[in-house]
This record gives structure tokens, C-alpha cells and sequence, in this order.
């Protein structure tokens, strides 16, 4: 991923971070960014869905976003993904605690066949 899709993404997370979806109300310090590229782009609404379902009930997640790309008919935003999702940790222990949890750990049983690619991306805001 090139050097401005990556500035794309972090100029995205402080807004998502803010308007945390129900979860704790502490700004993260750990942004995770996964960008999804499916076998079969029909399936974007369901992996919305199960992430929407299973991974901001996790109790380390202190912000959460999940969607699909917005064409806004800006020539140099990447678009070669299906889904995105953002989830935000304070600490690094909450990061490590979210990987083994049950509803990540199923996320990932059932998508990860599915997926053409991932790229995963942790953007560490070091001002907090």
C-alpha cells in the first residue's frame, strides 16, 4: 500500500475513534486497520455484519468501525479492498487479549478461507 492510502487511513481513525460505536470511552492508542479483499466481493454485507455482530462486545475494544470503500471520485484513494475495519485499543494488553478472544478468534475461523487477501495495518498514536 502506498504512502498515501496509508495517510487516508490514519486521517480516518481519530474522526472513528471519536465516535466510538457503545464502546469504552477512552481515545486508543493502538489503531488496528484490516483492509479485506474477498473471493467473492457478494459477500462484503455478510463480513460487515459478523464483524458488526462479534467483535465490539469484546471488552478491550475501545473503538470500533467497519465498511466497505465510499467512491467519492477521488482518483488516488485506493479502492482495491472490499472491507475495512478499525479497532482501537488503549494498551498493548488489550490488543493481546482481543486476538485470543472467542469472537475474534471465530471471526477469523470463518473469514479467513474466504479472503483473497488481508493487509493489516497497527497505527500506534503516540500522543496519548
Amino acid at each position: 500500500m502506498n504512502r498515501h492510502a496509508l495517510q487516508i487511513i490514519a486521517s480516518l481513525l481519530v474522526p472513528a475513534a471519536l465516535a466510538s460505536t457503545g464502546c469504552a470511552s477512552k481515545q486508543p492508542t493502538i489503531n488496528h486497520v484490516v483492509l479485506f479483499d474477498l473471493k467473492d466481493d457478494s459477500e462484503q454485507k455478510a463480513l460487515v455484519a459478523d464483524c458488526d455482530r462479534l467483535l465490539p462486545s469484546i471488552p478491550e475494544v475501545a473503538s470500533y468501525w467497519c465498511g466497505v470503500h465510499g467512491d467519492y471520485g477521488r482518483s488516488g484513494v485506493d479502492s482495491d479492498y472490499d472491507v475495512a475495519l478499525c479497532v482501537g485499543f488503549v494498551r498493548d494488553e488489550d490488543y493481546a487479549s482481543y486476538l485470543i478472544h472467542p469472537a475474534h478468534v471465530e471471526l477469523v475461523t470463518e473469514w479467513k478461507p474466504k479472503f483473497e487477501w488481508i493487509r493489516i495495518h497497527d497505527v500506534v498514536d503516540a500522543s496519548h
